[in-house]
């Protein structure tokens, strides 16, 4: 499998994480995500000291600081964009070998609760990304697995979500327990408390196994990269109709829309077709027949060859965000 989201990589000591599916050939779109840092509270298994970069305006800024030289204009992705060469990395963290690693031996805390989790919802395409994927885990880190394939994410979202009803080893968000994930959302994504806590009730991808925080991505690899180029309009605030669903347990997270009325933002918000984003706190919020409040950019991709183009909302940029309002 190429390297795609889910995927971590090290150059010298600097962690980055894949972004999305869609990759130039030999090279990663990829954002820094934990760097040294003499009072950082993770440590690697010699010993240093990191500290995680939780924004991505923060990680773009240390990439502007360290590796300003990757980042590109990309005509294919429509914008400026870290690509970094594979063979640039001294280490590629695979997900998948880390699950198959971890369950053929003997881990203990976290590590233990995470191959428990796999077992439980069956090992087949389940990874293991995040902090235990690169050794920087503490005790108090998530659980934080990736599921390769729709046919496989599909089966998973299934099993997951019997086992949230049964409510024996999981459980969605609360609010009593959920104040520090919305004050880690909303220094990108602005909702109100109630908005907030009204979707994230919807989800099964993120919440508690046997206590602990878990997420889940489930990822579909169907690169498209190079076949078509893509133009950003401008931002758009959109008052839509969710018509299709299906792909949104995804990531890429797609939402089938019709456009009841443009609040703010160019006449090209009249032709969106649906919505699309890599970001994970976008799955499941919304299903078929709700209307929704969105804002975001407006892009236009256009197929090479075929003379085809569609309008999206692209979610995925600080200030960007999506509100159910049935």
């Amino acid at each position: 499998m190429e390297v795609i989201e889910g995927y971590y990589m090290r150059m010298r000591s600097i962690i980055f994480y894949a972004k999305g599916i869609e990759h130039p050939p030999g090279k990663v779109v990829a954002y820094p995500k934990y760097v040294l840092d003499p009072r950082g509270d993770r440590r690697d298994r010699e010993g240093r000291r990191y500290r995680k970069l939780p924004t991505q305006d923060e990680q773009l800024e240390y990439l502007k600081s360290c590796c300003r030289e990757y980042l590109v204009e990309d005509p294919y992705i429509g914008e400026r964009v870290p690509e970094i060469p594979l063979s640039s990395f001294d280490e590629i963290y695979d997900p998948l070998e880390r699950a198959q690693e971890l369950l053929a031996g003997n881990p203990q805390g976290v590590e233990r609760e995470a191959v428990q989790m796999i077992l439980d919802l069956g090992p087949d395409n389940i990874g293991i990304s995040g902090s235990i994927l690169v050794g920087l885990h503490n005790e108090s880190s998530d659980i934080d697995l990736v599921v390769y394939g729709k046919e496989e994410g599909r089966r998973i979202y299934e099993t997951l979500r019997k086992k949230v009803e049964e409510g024996v080893y999981y459980r969605k968000y609360s609010g009593k327990d959920s104040r520090a994930l919305y004050e880690r959302r909303i220094r990108e994504t602005p909702l109100s408390w109630y908005d907030f806590m009204r979707q994230e009730r919807r989800r099964i991808l993120e919440g508690y196994y046997r206590g602990r925080e878990y997420s889940i991505r489930l990822v579909r690899p169907e690169s498209s990269y190079g076949s078509k180029t893509v133009r950003k309009v401008g931002e758009a605030q959109l008052l839509l109709e969710i018509t299709d669903s299906e792909e949104s347990i995804f990531t890429p997270c797609i939402y089938g829309v019709r456009v009841l009325e443009v609040l703010d933002g160019p006449g090209e918000g009249n032709d969106v077709s649906f919505i699309y984003s890599l970001r994970e706190r976008f799955t499941e919020i919304a299903s078929e027949g709700d209307v929704v409040e969105a804002r975001g950019k407006i892009e236009v991709w256009n197929y090479i060859g075929t003379g085809r183009k569609t309008t999206l909302l692209y979610l995925g940029e600080r200030g960007d965000y999506m509100r159910v309002l049935n």
